[in-house]
């Protein structure tokens, strides 16, 4: 039996999109485990996945999600304090940890997020082949493009960082480390075009299974006569009452219900009658019955809006989710919308184009057809077992 370690960072959208393809290798007969710097047993257990292990007692801290979060990325100078810590101050410790499952693992790949810089550099130095399954699109980002993200990973020491552990030549892409074995985006070229040489574009990563954050939160069903608009803003920076408060009024009189995933604002926003609001929604759920989403734009949400055909209003907010909301406005399947500035009658009148039969959701559904036929995790799957032989 071959063992297959996969290596991701804590957050959902960092870790949902490798269960798909890790449940398929089981499927298979491999072995599967994942590493992560916190502790994910319960959530991945749900999913299918038993050998979890835990690099370290703490928990996800306050300070990388909601209000605390969302103060931080206000503040320029302190999101690229923050950027260097995850991407570079924490690799000494991520490797020791690391290295130490590697020891007792013994994978014969490792799978991993390309931002957890701690992978490569165990997998080279242990001789390992290593793939890059990025969680967002950065790995497509044209090298003509400017943002503050882009800005802030390249004056990063990663060279001098990388070249201290024997690995003088590391490729990188945004913040994406770049494997010399496999790199994969969950994407095709109907949303970015051609992809850079060396990346596979698989479609999307849809759990065949449970995915182990599944809920009957929900309840009742919907009406099906009165489209639904689902809004969520991702687990880190969904702290944003004027975006939910601007959507919830451009919301009113209108014909469509209205979905949030709100955190804890969840209990604290009077509500018309025709919204719902709740801490953490199941999103591929909601996805299946969805007209619209709005969305931060984070990169696994983005890709399962258009895996179920439903554009987007996309309201980025930092990091990568300017990229993301640019390659699905240039592909037509949504629009960007400010929600921290705009007012009612704006969110309005896109949502009522996003609702309606019309080129965005014409061109959600292209996407969606083309990622059917890219094969998804069964395609990584079988990429990944070609690095095992």
């Amino acid at each position: 039996m071959s063992r297959v370690l996969f290596v991701v960072l804590a957050e959902k959208g960092h870790v949902h999109p490798f269960i798909a393809p890790a449940q398929e290798l089981a499927r298979r007969g491999h072995q599967v485990g994942f590493y992560a710097p916190c502790d994910l047993r319960g959530p991945l257990a749900r999913a299918g996945i038993r050998d979890v292990f835990v690099g370290g007692s703490e928990p996800v801290e306050d300070a990388g999600r909601g209000p605390a979060f969302a103060a931080l990325v206000r503040d320029a100078e302190r999101l690229r304090r923050w950027i260097s810590a995850l991407l570079i101050d924490s690799v000494p410790l991520e490797v020791s940890r690391l290295t130490a499952v590697v020891d007792g693992f013994r994978p014969q790949v490792i799978v991993a997020d390309p931002m957890a810089y701690a992978a490569p550099i165990v997998a080279t130095r242990a001789g390992l082949p290593w793939a890059g399954v990025s969680t967002s699109l950065n790995a497509l980002v044209p090298d003509g493009w400017r943002s503050e993200l882009i800005a802030t990973t390249s004056a990063l020491p990663r060279a001098e960082l990388f070249a201290k552990y024997g690995l003088p030549g590391a490729s990188f892409r945004v913040s994406d480390c770049l494997s010399p074995h496999l790199n994969v985006a969950w994407t095709t070229p109907e949303l970015v075009g051609a992809a850079p040489p060396g990346v596979l574009l698989a479609g999307a990563s849809l759990p065949q299974v449970a995915r182990g954050d599944e809920s009957d939160v929900l309840g009742p069903e919907p009406d099906p006569a009165r489209p639904l608009v689902f809004m969520a803003l991702g687990s880190q920076i969904y702290h944003q009452p004027r975006m939910f408060e601007i959507v919830i009024e451009a919301s009113r009189g209108q014909a469509w219900q209205l979905v949030l995933a709100m955190g804890e604002l969840a209990g604290k926003a009077a509500l018309p009658a025709h919204v719902r609001a709740m801490a953490y929604a199941p999103q591929l759920a909601l996805l299946a019955r969805a007209r619209a989403m709005i969305s931060h734009g984070g990169a696994n949400s983005v890709m399962e809006a258009l895996a179920h055909g439903v554009p987007l209003l996309v309201s980025p907010i930092c990091n990568d989710q300017p990229h993301n909301a640019r390659f699905v406005a240039a592909a037509g399947a949504g629009h960007i919308c400010d929600l921290s500035r705009a007012t009612p009658d704006e969110v309005r009148a896109t949502l009522a184009t996003l609702c309606a039969d019309g080129p965005a959701r014409a061109a959600a559904g292209r996407i969606a057809d083309s990622y059917r036929l890219a094969g998804g995790a069964i395609r990584v799957a079988a990429a990944i077992e070609d690095l095992l032989r």
